[in-house]
């Protein structure tokens, strides 16, 4: 009994241990696949967060290199921007707006208005929106025999003429510069004494400047000469050989010129006896004798109270040898001179005088009257007009002078324009620096 109880002990001690070994096994079996899960999943975790962490340094590095960006942006931006160098540049600015600027041309005695072409060309260049017109009114009639009416009506009555032309071409609000050759400077003169207010009231029209150009302010000392043409013959008498030099019909040519008429030269006695008849049947000729009512009370009163500013251009040439394209060198110096001093005396009554071969400088800058806001401008080597006996060289005439046409245009432009100086970006290279 004890030993059956033995041997079943030892039974159950082998089942024991075997079910011990069987639960150890499944333990260990579970232990183990514990063991595997727990890896993997640390494996993933770590793998997880390790893959984060570099997804977040990644961020971290992005945010760090956009906040750089930023920052290097903020500071482009806040750096304080290099000053541009500046300079003053003188730029020209209208006192008058361009559209209303108008320039009113007047001619000479017994002329056309085509003399201003060449000026009306270079104005309208220099003042392309300005309204430039040259009058037509007492326009000599080409081409057909009489006297124009420069020459018949008196300066009073072509300025007449003058102000309805003006109306009808200028229309309204219209500042206008008033430029006058010979005797149509005295013409613009009247047209402001006796027009200028009329002008402004009616249509708002001012003028704003006259400037005159070989003006016989104080009467033409050739005029005189009409009373006794015997003294012009007698004195170029003196000079004939020199003058046919210059062209063999020279002499009749310098006749007509001085005294207008071709009657002068062949019939001295019958322009005597017609010459106060001529001028009396001619009052634009006559209004610029040197002692006619016009010159004496008119102009010498009316220059002391105008009120719109006059530029008077003197032209000046008195050098016979600086008229032509060619001088017959066969002309001696001595020849030269007493041509030049005899045609003088007989332009101006002094053989020193300065003139245009037409008009002395006396009389185109009104010495010896009282004056208001009138200035004085000499030009040298031009003459009055295009012929002086024959035709003169290209450029010398007053009308057609580059000097002459510039002093226009200066004067004209400081009437439209101002001048002012602005800031401007100075754009001048700046120079390398030496080695």
């Amino acid at each position: 009994m004890c030993y059956r109880n033995i041997a079943s002990f030892s039974n159950n001690k082998e089942k024991l241990n075997k079910q011990f070994k069987s639960i150890n096994i499944g333990m260990m079996q579970r232990s183990i696949h514990t063991l595997y899960f727990t890896m993997i999943f640390s494996l993933f975790f770590v793998a997880n967060c390790g893959s984060k962490d570099s997804e977040k340094q990644n961020n971290n590095k992005h945010v760090s290199t956009t906040t750089h960006q930023n920052q290097h942006k903020q500071i482009v931006q806040t750096a304080p921007k290099k000053k541009k160098k500046k300079k003053l540049k003188t730029v020209k600015v209208a006192k008058v707006e361009e559209r209303k600027q108008a320039i009113v041309l007047l001619h000479g005695l017994n002329r056309i208005s085509y003399d201003f072409d060449i000026m009306k060309a270079a104005l309208q260049k220099a003042f392309p929106y300005a309204t430039i017109v040259a009058l037509k009114c007492v326009d000599k009639a080409p081409k057909k025999w009489g006297l124009s009416l420069s020459m018949k009506l008196s300066i009073k009555e072509q300025a007449e003429l003058s102000y309805q032309e003006i109306k009808a071409v200028l229309g309204r609000n219209r500042h206008v510069v008033i430029l006058g050759h010979s005797q149509g400077g005295l013409r613009g003169f009247t047209i402001i004494k006796e027009y200028a207010d009329k002008l402004k009231e009616e249509l708002g029209i001012t003028i704003e400047q006259l400037i005159t150009i070989g003006t016989p302010w104080t009467g033409a000392t050739v005029m005189d000469h009409l009373n006794d043409p015997n003294v012009v013959n007698q004195q170029l008498d003196d000079c004939k050989d020199t003058l046919e030099k210059i062209d063999e019909k020279y002499r009749k040519g310098i006749v007509r010129y001085v005294l207008k008429t071709s009657l002068a030269e062949n019939f001295p006695f019958l322009v005597k006896y017609l010459g106060q008849r001529i001028v009396d049947t001619t009052q634009g000729a006559a209004d610029l004798k040197r002692d006619s009512d016009f010159i004496q009370n008119y102009v010498q009163k009316g220059l002391k109270e105008i009120n719109v500013p006059i530029k008077a251009i003197a032209g000046v040439l008195v050098d016979f040898s600086k008229l032509f394209d060619y001088f017959p060198s066969s002309i001696s110096k001595q020849e030269l001179e007493k041509l030049n001093r005899t045609y003088a005396k007989l332009i101006g009554g002094d053989p020193m005088c300065e003139h245009d071969m037409l008009l002395t400088v006396a009389t185109q800058h009104a010495e010896g009257i009282d004056k208001k806001d009138f200035k004085c401008i000499k030009i040298n080597d031009v003459c009055h007009g295009n012929k002086v006996g024959i035709s003169v060289k290209k450029g010398i005439a007053e009308l057609d002078n580059n000097k002459v046409i510039q002093t226009v245009t200066e004067i004209t432009e400081n009437v439209f324009y101002k001048k002012e100086q602005v800031e401007v970006e100075d754009t001048t290279p700046t120079a390398a620096l030496g080695g």
